[in-house]
């Protein structure tokens, strides 16, 4: 599969949580699931809780959304399924995907049947879910065409250096590195060019986004954008593209 972006194009950000359990098929409202809030808090580093056999967490986004695909990120492996499934009334849901293998610690992508819906919903399958730190929903953008030979890598070191009068050096560490991710492309067709400006202002500098090197089996990176991306017209319709990506630690 081709290089691929999965994006927060509907903001679950900022979107309702709500956490239950599957009752002959319909949501049923309760307070199962805790911390659920960590579940879209645009960071890995701490994980939703209790979250067992059949307990749902939904997300309401106010008005129907189409999602393309779900990310889950988890801390350890579960031997476990997943469910995706989405409800327009909120109660009454419908399967729209299911994870049947394990998953694995680190991202899973799950393409989804894409529909809109105004509720969708993350289901526990035949075992409890541990270690849940992230789901991302929303829209994919898979390359029309891969960059320009040679993409560029970057380390930025986390390490501030002072020296003395006396011309010895101290450093303090603040955090690990962190790799940064360059992309050109010299010639690519307006279609793309939209997809991309499309992305872009859905996430911005602000949202953390999932770069796959390939499709659903990665490697995954999870990055922002490190600044605005940059167009140039070189020929009737098409366009230069470059940006670089800046990989998050949590």
């Amino acid at each position: 599969m081709a290089k691929t972006f999965y994006y927060d194009s509907n903001d679950i950000f900022n979107a309702t949580l709500n956490d239950g359990s599957l009752s002959g098929g319909n949501f049923a409202d309760g307070t199962t699931i805790t911390n659920e809030e960590r579940a879209t808090d645009q960071s890995i580093a701490t994980a939703v809780t209790a979250f067992t056999i059949s307990d749902l967490l939904l997300v309401d986004y106010g008005s129907a959304v189409t999602n393309d695909f779900a990310a889950l990120y988890f801390t350890e492996l579960n031997s476990t399924d997943v469910t995706i499934r989405d409800s327009d009334d909120g109660t009454a849901t419908s399967v729209n995907t299911t994870q049947s293998s394990n998953l694995a610690a680190g991202w899973n992508v799950i393409h989804l049947t894409s529909e809109s819906h105004r509720y969708w919903l993350l289901q526990a399958g035949n075992g409890t879910l541990t270690g849940l730190t992230e789901m991302i929903l929303g829209a994919r953008l898979e390359f029309d065409m891969n960059p320009d030979i040679g993409i560029g890598e970057q380390e930025i070191y986390g390490t501030d250096i002072q020296r003395s009068i006396g011309g010895v050096e101290y450093g303090t560490k603040s955090h690990d590195p962190i790799s940064t991710i360059s992309m050109n492309f010299s010639s690519i067709p307006s279609s793309f060019k939209t997809s991309l400006q499309s992305m872009e202002a859905d996430v911005q500098d602000f949202k953390k986004f999932i770069y796959s090197e390939d499709g659903t089996t990665g490697p995954f990176h999870y990055v922002r954008l490190d600044g605005p991306i940059s167009y140039s017209e070189v020929a009737y319709q098409r366009y230069s593209a470059s940006f670089t990506l800046r990989e998050q630690l949590s």
